[in-house]
């Protein structure tokens, strides 16, 4: 494998691993155009595909894991929402919270 395909393909995992998704997608674009442009030999076709399906993984493993989070803050933020606190009276209070959810695209 050509030593730069290499590092831009660790460029790659590093943007996956740090949840930087414009910058993985820069940097797949970067790779496939500098693919097109030097070709792939036969020999080391093998590697470099099983490179991309490790960061495929990576990525779909990595999107798993968002999901879930923001499934739980979700969870979290509703049950925040119907809190109930009493006050030095001891009367029951509800406090709403109006607060809004989180995306992330």
């Amino acid at each position: 494998m050509n030593t730069k395909h290499k590092m831009m393909l660790d460029g790659i995992q590093q943007a996956i691993v740090s949840g930087d998704p414009t910058l993985a997608l820069a940097r797949i674009e970067a790779l496939s155009k500098r693919f097109e442009r030097d070709g792939v030999d036969a020999d080391t076709r093998p590697r470099i595909e099983q490179t991309l399906l490790h960061l495929r993984r990576l990525a779909e493993d990595s999107a798993r894991g968002t999901q879930r989070a923001i499934d739980q803050i979700r969870d979290i933020l509703q049950n925040a929402r119907t809190l109930q606190t009493y006050d030095k009276a001891g009367q029951r209070r509800t406090t709403p919270t109006n607060a809004a959810l989180a995306q992330r695209f």
